[in-house]
């Protein structure tokens, strides 16, 4: 099996778009695909994943896992998931790495 990580410097320079192109066309080539987005931030959506990212990969993907395999931590904030992190005052920091700034 193969894997592919994809990853980039920022927030929107264009992952979840470019990882959603990549899944789609290995999905029309006959490809099995699974999709993992393992930190979310945002507003949550009102219907479907509470992530639009999520979604949007696991429509291109055809994945058939649940949202926690696919995005097992989400945080209802628009900011980076390290800065959503540090804003949420229930978060335990330890359980996702991060240091207050």
């Amino acid at each position: 099996m193969k894997s592919y990580f994809i990853t980039g410097t920022d927030t929107g320079v264009g992952k979840t778009c470019f990882t959603a192109g990549l899944a789609l066309v290995m999905r029309n080539s006959g490809t099995d695909v699974g999709v993992m987005k393992p930190f979310a931030t945002g507003i949550p959506q009102k219907t479907g994943y509470q992530s639009e990212d999520v979604e949007i990969l696991v429509e291109a993907s055809g994945a058939k896992d649940g949202e926690s395999l696919v995005n097992p931590y989400f945080f209802p904030i628009p900011a980076s998931p390290y800065m959503a992190a540090n804003k949420l005052e229930n978060c335990n920091r330890r359980e996702f790495g991060a240091r207050p700034i």
